[in-house]
């Protein structure tokens, strides 16, 4: 059969947009690493940075107890958001660029969404018609936040909760929305979990990376590009989406058979997780769609420190990542940890891009 030079040049473009579209490290870009410190139990995970470098996420003991959404930054610190009232237990998931937070905290009624600001503090967000519970994980600049009520992925704007609907099964579950609206999740369909990506009332299959049985979509972000995973009997695979070449797998380190895109910026830059021989490791992918240990470019990185995962990028090329500090560990040698929300005490940071 004849390959048309029209069908190659295709072909060729596709990869090339990829490629273009992961442009999210200059060669030799280092980092400076500030430890966020914790809440008074002494074990944290990480969500969220906006573009004033300010920070959310949870803190607790190390086994989950008295777990607080906080909201951190250089001025104010490491800042307890509390919980809703009749609740013990809160995360705060999402922030923009107005400081305004989102995340879930339980009450008497059992699991809520909230927004918290600092002028209101915190406030409950409704849920669906039939329904008692809800979570939040984004908001975008406009104040749109996506999450799920019930059994549903929803959008809340200005006091109103917005049903999206389902791709055809049983429930779904909204985990990012970009400054236009678009909302990325999973969905049950007949063939098991598909990430989605809905856009104007119209929910989309975006599919699984070719062998696989199930996928779920992380972040969206201004030119309407996905990040996320794809599962398989081969493992769990990082992917990105976009409209033009449909889902691309990224690349995992050497030695892993798990890898999955949890953040990313207006740039395309990605960052994850990644197994490796030495365990799991916080990632970049870099624009040839090569994957960097980002351990590896902290030259302060102080003894003892492993970062084994990232959440979330800013368009300054922040980072905010989790990980473990040990005086056994070393980045040449294994950290056998379950996974970011594993049994022992995480600890998170903040990396900073170093002036070239």
């Amino acid at each position: 059969m004849t390959i048309s030079m029209k069908t190659i040049l295709k072909t060729v473009f596709l990869r090339m947009a990829v490629g273009l579209l992961c442009v999210p490290w200059v060669a030799g870009q280092t980092y400076t690493l500030s430890n966020l410190g914790t809440l008074r139990p002494g074990s944290a995970r990480i969500h969220d940075i906006n573009s004033q470098g300010q920070v959310v996420g949870a803190s607790g003991y190390p086994h989950g107890a008295d777990t607080h959404g906080f909201f951190w930054s250089r001025t104010t610190g490491m800042r307890d958001l509390g919980f809703l009232p009749g609740g013990d237990y809160s995360v705060a998931s999402g922030i923009n660029d107005a400081g305004q937070v989102v995340g879930t905290s339980n009450t008497e009624a059992g699991m809520n969404a909230f927004l918290w600001s600092h002028q209101v503090g915190l406030a409950s967000l409704p849920n669906l018609a039939g329904s008692n519970s809800g979570s939040a994980y984004a908001i975008n600049r406009v104040g749109e936040i996506a999450g799920a009520s019930g059994a549903h992925a929803v959008v809340w704007n200005k006091g109103t909760v917005k049903d999206l609907g389902t791709l055809n099964g049983s429930w779904s579950e909204a985990h990012a929305i970009n400054d236009a609206g678009e909302v990325v999740g999973v969905a049950d369909t007949q063939a098991g979990p598909h990430a989605f990506l809905w856009t104007d009332g119209v929910m989309q299959d975006l599919g699984v990376l070719p062998g696989d049985f199930s996928s779920r979509a992380n972040r969206i972000n201004d030119q309407k590009v996905v990040i996320g995973a794809s599962e398989g009997r081969a493992g769990i695979r990082a992917f990105i989406w976009t409209g033009s070449a449909g889902m691309q797998a990224l690349a995992t380190l050497q030695g892993g058979n798990y890898s999955e895109a949890f953040g990313m910026n207006r740039s395309g830059a990605v960052v994850g997780i990644s197994g490796s021989s030495l365990g799991t490791r916080a990632v970049i992918w870099t624009s040839s769609g090569a994957v960097t240990d980002l351990n590896e470019l902290v030259p302060e990185l102080p003894p003892g420190t492993i970062l084994t995962g990232a959440f979330s990028i800013n368009d300054g090329g922040q980072i905010v990542a989790f990980g473990a500090i040990n005086p056994m560990l070393s980045i040449h040698r294994a950290a056998n940890m379950d996974d970011h929300l594993h049994s022992g005490p995480t600890r998170v940071f903040l990396l900073t891009p170093k002036a070239k």
